[in-house]
């Protein structure tokens, strides 16, 4: 598989898709937007298309694009803010199990379900 990174920035009704160093292309949707940039690609590097991987990124102007910038930035920040919380928990479970209390115990005192517990002691 060969990717490749592409922007897509809104122009009217189309998207227009940039593959830098092979060349521009446009699509209506997003899904044909991502099918063109394929499709140019493939043509262009002389290679099959089910070798191909594009990934766009894709910018809209104005307000717009500053509201979906913040979404992401958040969407981000809620992700990291979600793995620091399972590594406390872990370590509050292990601190919990190593002060002679059950996996039960644990459930109870954080306040998630035993499975959850389980899922947590689990060697990596």
């Amino acid at each position: 598989m060969k990717s490749f990174s592409a922007t897509a920035r809104r122009e009217g009704k189309w998207w227009v898709v940039e593959v830098p160093g092979v060349g521009a292309t446009q699509g209506r949707t997003t899904t044909e937007a991502e099918r063109m940039a394929k499709d140019l690609v493939a043509i262009m590097e002389e290679i099959p298309i089910d070798t191909v991987e594009v990934d766009i990124e894709f910018t809209l102007p104005g307000e717009l694009g500053d509201e979906v910038r913040k979404a992401r930035e958040q969407t981000r920040a809620a992700e990291q803010a979600q793995r620091c919380a399972a590594e406390r928990i872990r370590q509050a479970v292990a601190h919990i199990i190593g002060n002679g209390m059950s996996k039960q115990d644990a459930a109870r005192i954080l306040g998630v379900s035993p499975q959850r517990i389980s899922q947590l002691v689990k060697p990596t």
